[in-house]
């Protein structure tokens, strides 16, 4: 089937960048697959653009250990090892336990009423098994959860792993024992914010995301 190559030049980033982030959600989506070549002068002549910027953006996926070089047979889409995953949830621990320590002290009440309401609504969706539908809201619950911690280069550097953990989220909450659990570790998270509680909150975090590492570990 033919993929989408297709680059939005409306705004101001450069065109190394545009290509970069295109081709990354490609491989997170699954659209480009494990061991999948990227031919640069196919890359180019797809996106409508010269070498070289395609180039310097699959120099940044290697960098980033999404593709890999390989001798005789070039730039490939590199799959995630277990040793990947161990190591980016455990950035994403050490991360979100240090946000959490200030979402307890800076988020608003208004805040809280709305994780409270995102929660209760995911487990009436968690019941209908719809998954999309459950995803948009645990979305939009880590969002309010991690930039109620008004710690702008914190957010930015746990939005940097934001399309690992979606794919990941993915086989963590096909479960229905998993999904259940994560949902009422939520409230847990919840009430130890209402009481102000960073130690117990950041424990919770931590708790929470051990689990979701073992659980994918688990369908791995």
């Amino acid at each position: 089937m033919e993929k989408t190559m297709e680059l939005e030049f409306s705004h101001l980033k450069p065109i190394r960048d545009l290509i970069y982030e295109h081709i990354r959600k490609m491989i997170f989506s699954g659209e480009l697959k494990e061991g999948e070549r990227l031919v640069e002068k196919d890359l180019a002549e797809k996106l409508k653009v010269s070498r070289t910027p395609v180039r310097e953006a699959l120099r940044k996926l290697e960098t980033e250990g999404l593709v890999v070089h390989l001798p005789r047979k070039g730039v490939v889409v590199k799959g995630f090892s277990k040793e990947d995953v161990i190591e980016i949830y455990s950035i994403r621990k050490s991360l979100e336990a240090l946000a959490i320590s200030f979402t307890v002290q800076n988020i608003t009440e208004k805040e809280i009423e709305k994780l409270k309401n995102l929660n209760e609504k995911m487990k009436e969706v968690a019941k209908e098994e719809d998954a999309e539908k459950l995803f948009e809201l645990l979305r939009e619950f880590n969002k309010v959860l991690i930039e109620s911690c008004r710690m702008p280069r914190l957010i930015s550097l746990i939005n940097t792993y934001r399309e690992y953990l979606e794919r990941f989220r993915v086989v963590t909450m096909s479960k229905k024992e998993r999904k259940l659990l994560a949902l009422k570790e939520h409230d847990e998270i919840i009430d130890a914010i209402i009481k102000r509680d960073a130690k117990r909150a950041q424990s919770l975090v931590q708790e929470h995301l051990q689990g979701a590492l073992e659980a994918f570990l688990a369908n791995f």
